[in-house]
Formats: C-alpha cells, sequence, structure tokens
C-alpha cells in the first residue's frame, strides 16, 4: 500500500506560512501617528524629492495641529528646534529623519506629487507668481516629490 505525503507538506506550509505572517506582522507593529515634530520611525519619515529645475528650502517642523498633507501657510513655522535644510535639484531630504514642510518662493510655481503610504496619491499645482511665499505640509507617512519649477 503507498501512502501520499502530499497533504502532510501542504499543511506543513501552510502553517510556515502563517506563522511567517504572524511574525512579520508583529515585528512591524502598527503604523506610526503622523507628527510635526522631529522624529519618525525609519520607512515612516516625510520625505522631499527635488525633481525640479530649481533649489528651495525644506523645515523640520509643521508647527500646528492642523494639516494634512499638501495643506499649506503663509505663514513661516518658526518653533522651537526648527531646522531647514537646502534642496537642490536632484536632491531630497533624509529619509531616516523627518522634514515636514518645503518651502514654495514668491513668485515660483511647483508642480508636485504626492505618494501617501496609507491614503491616496494625489497631484497638486502651487502657484505663487505674484504671490507670498508659502510653506507646504508633508506628513510622515508620505513623500512629495516637486517635479516642475515651472506651470
Amino acid at each position: 500500500m503507498t501512502v501520499s505525503t502530499k497533504p502532510v507538506l501542504k499543511r506543513a506550509r501552510t502553517a510556515a506560512a502563517v506563522v511567517a505572517i504572524g511574525t512579520a506582522a508583529t515585528l512591524a507593529g502598527p503604523a506610526p501617528d503622523a507628527s510635526a515634530g522631529g522624529s519618525c520611525d525609519p520607512g515612516w519619515c516625510s520625505q522631499t524629492w527635488n525633481d525640479s529645475g530649481k533649489g528651495f528650502y525644506a523645515r523640520k517642523n509643521w508647527c500646528k495641529d492642523t494639516g494634512s498633507t499638501g495643506a499649506w501657510t503663509a505663514e513661516k513655522p518658526t518653533c522651537n528646534n526648527q531646522k531647514e535644510t537646502w534642496l537642490s535639484p536632484g536632491e531630497r531630504t533624509n529619509g531616516k529623519r523627518d522634514w515636514d514642510v518645503f518651502q514654495v518662493k514668491k513668485g515660483r510655481c511647483f508642480k508636485v506629487d504626492f505618494e501617501v503610504h496609507l491614503g491616496r496619491d494625489f497631484s497638486k499645482k502651487y502657484n505663487r507668481k505674484d504671490k507670498k511665499t508659502i510653506y507646504v505640509k508633508v506628513e510622515n507617512d508620505a513623500f512629495a516629490k516637486v517635479r516642475s519649477s515651472t506651470c
């Protein structure tokens, strides 16, 4: 009499897959909350990429409790421990550090693609020709890719 080992192997593979998925979910843990602070978990930090032809400033803190990715303010964020960095064309903020804001200077027009980890991706245009400088929010779970400095 011949006994097939296929059902036993199939159950063993299924059990191993369940254990692996459970372990990965436990190690990864829940997604961190977006914050306007200077900290985030690597992989969930906000990041801004400059794929345009003009440089601009990125700032560490949004300094407000309101707003979501893509929101803007004309009020320069100046809370405690505020830092800024210049992003030349082709540069991006460090993905292991939290950079919540990028600047759209007076007279500029940026086309921006936002990629959101746990939400919908979207694009937005910020036309500041003949208007004041603004500061645009990028939450911890999002990337902002500035594609164009002209509209």
